[in-house]
């Protein structure tokens, strides 16, 4: 009996010996695999092997400033086109006027495969002003022009706007911001292309 009984007592020392060197080699290799992760990590940020640029310390500048963004609220009109739009609600009291209306807003193409293409191209594009009825039918776009910004990419901007309107069978009438009409004399201008 007492031959069993050391017996037990020395597999039980054995195992309990087992078990904590077990343990200890775990947390032995915990221990180096996440130094040896910590590093991977640290050589990819101070290289930067993920884009092939060697790291220094403006990336992160950059991000930081991408983040730190603040976006500030403005003004929908300048003077000037504030101006216009008091004169356009003066003379003309039974219509609606909107500003800075994207053209896909009120012109729609058939559907012919990329339609969607088209009307993207179109949101690009934004009336300075549009005349409408009290249904909201658009009457006539009216655009602002700025002889003194006025250079080879407005005048193509304006060629397509005038084509886009032309087949949509919208009016365009052009104001030269130094040429604003008075208010008085508005409605006489726009009176042709105002139908009831």
């Amino acid at each position: 009996m007492e031959f069993s009984t050391e017996m037990g007592t020395s597999i039980n020392f054995v195992i309990f010996f087992s078990t904590i060197l077990v343990g200890v080699i775990l947390v032995l290799y915990v221990l180096v695999y996440s130094r040896r992760r910590k590093k991977i990590s640290d050589l990819i940020q101070k290289e930067n092997l993920l884009n092939g640029k060697e790291y220094n310390g403006e990336n992160l500048k950059k991000k930081k400033k991408r983040e730190e963004i603040h976006y500030l609220s403005k003004k929908l009109l300048n003077d000037t086109e504030l101006e216009v739009y008091y004169r356009l609600i003066e003379s003309l009291p039974f219509f609606n006027i909107l500003t800075k209306v994207q053209y896909a807003s009120f012109i729609d193409v058939e559907d012919n495969g990329n339609k969607q293409s088209i009307l993207n191209k179109l949101s690009k594009l934004s009336a300075d002003f549009v005349l409408c009825k009290r249904d909201f039918s658009v009457v006539l776009i009216i655009e602002l022009i700025d002889p003194e910004k006025k250079d080879q990419i407005e005048e193509k901007i304006i060629e397509k706007k005038e084509r886009v309107l032309k087949s949509a069978n919208i009016p365009l009438v052009k104001w030269e911001t130094n040429n604003i009409p008075p208010s008085e004399q508005i409605y006489d201008i726009l009176k042709e292309y105002i139908k009831h």
